[in-house]
């Protein structure tokens, strides 16, 4: 029975060795898991804070990068402003030195005109000193040659003559149709226009005379409520010999006179007195 105790008791030892080692087993792997999964989050974060650190230094990278280019591109810029700056100095100089040379040539030019024009001058001068010199020694010679040979002095001026106007020729040497037409007819109406009375008609022509039936030219008068006449040349000229008829308008000529037969000059005025005075002889119009 002590026995079955002893054992008893060395099996409950044995017992909580065992449990003992197991708890301590299970501590130590609990421990080691433990130290692991911190190692792996410190390789975690040690990953990360790396990966941060390269991402800023590519960012102070991608930062410095930038400001180097501007400032590259601000040096290249000012190198571009120097440059046009200067460019622009030089063709400045450049400009200015052409108008300087410019001016100089035309002042240079200009001088040379005057220069020209003064000698021109100088020259013309001296030509008319020797056309005066000229003239003068050809007025002693002439002087003295009259003085060698005194001639007459003509003292008559010549008188120009005076030129007359000339004259138009006389209405009367105009063709006869012109100072029929244009003279003896108008001159006939306006004169029985004078006395109150109308000229219905009146015009020449070259047809029969009246009584007589010979071809000539004829002056056919009507005057209104007064007598009608017939005045007519046997050529077309008014120097032509001449005939006269005359009736009142509702009768027809029986009496054909001759007309200024004995006139050896006939004027239009003549020619119209007549013709009245054969109407007052008729007593178909007043007084003349």
């Amino acid at each position: 029975m002590e026995d079955s105790k002893s054992q008893d008791h060395y099996d409950e030892i044995s017992d909580r060795k065992i449990e003992e080692e197991k708890l301590e087993i299970e501590n130590k792997e609990a421990n080691l898991i433990s130290k692991i999964n911190n190692e792996i989050i410190d390789n975690k974060n040690i990953k990360n804070l790396s990966d941060n650190n390269d991402k800023t230094l590519e960012n102070n990278k991608n930062v410095e990068l930038s400001l180097r280019s501007n400032t590259n591109l601000e040096r290249n810029v000012n190198n571009i402003e120097k440059s046009d700056n200067e460019k622009i100095c030089e063709l400045t100089l450049k400009d200015n030195k052409s108008a300087v040379a410019e001016s100089n040539s035309n002042t240079a030019t200009n001088k040379l005109i005057e220069n020209i024009n003064s000698i021109k001058k100088d020259e013309a001068k001296e030509k008319n000193l020797e056309d005066k010199k000229e003239v003068i020694l050809k007025a002693k010679s002439n002087i003295n040659a009259d003085k060698n040979n005194p001639k007459k002095i003509s003292t008559t001026i010549p008188v120009k003559a005076k030129t007359k106007p000339v004259k138009e020729p006389p209405i009367e040497k105009k063709p006869f149709l012109e100072f029929v037409n244009d003279y003896l007819i108008p001159e006939i109406k306006n004169e029985f226009k004078k006395k109150g009375k109308q000229v219905n008609k009146i015009n020449l022509k070259k047809t029969n005379r009246p009584i007589a039936q010979d071809i000539c030219w004829v002056i056919y008068c009507e005057i209104n409520d007064t007598c009608n006449f017939w005045l007519s040349f046997e050529k077309d000229d008014i120097t032509s010999l001449k005939s006269f008829s005359l009736c009142k308008n509702y009768e027809k000529p029986s009496i054909i006179e001759s007309f200024l037969i004995d006139e050896k000059k006939i004027t239009l005025k003549l020619i119209i007195s007549r013709i009245f005075q054969r109407l007052n002889g008729q007593k178909l119009i007043g007084a003349n």
